[in-house]
């Protein structure tokens, strides 16, 4: 997999919570891979379910740059941090925090988009 997370930074607001990632390698396409939040059956116990899930759109990612995928509103943008690195920035745009409680976890998956099923 050509990511890592890199920084998962919670809050009390959704406009100040974020998931970081750095491309390990290059990549052609940021589809097929997702940020999903995993749910808890009791404290300290998770379940085999995913509470929130953000698919990443097609976006061509070069080796070195970051991916941060903000819970709160706002539009796709592309920018650089202070030491000249390309950060690519999108958003939830939830109005809810997703990383608020403690051991929260963010999982990076990979899926095959060539089998996704649509709907008529």
């Amino acid at each position: 997999m050509p990511f890592k997370i890199v920084k998962i930074e919670n809050d009390s607001n959704p406009g100040n919570e974020y998931v970081l990632l750095e491309a390990t390698g290059d990549t052609n396409n940021l589809d097929g891979y997702a940020i999903v939040d995993k749910t808890f059956t009791s404290p300290g116990k998770e379940s085999n379910k995913f509470r929130h899930i953000f698919r990443f759109p097609p976006k061509a990612i070069a080796k070195g740059e970051l991916v941060s995928l903000r819970t709160g509103k706002g539009q796709p943008q592309v920018v650089k941090n202070d030491k000249g690195t390309t950060i690519h920035r999108y958003h939830w745009n939830s109005d809810e925090c997703v990383w608020n409680d403690s051991g929260d976890e963010a999982i990076l998956i990979k899926y095959d988009i060539k089998s996704r099923l649509k709907t008529n």
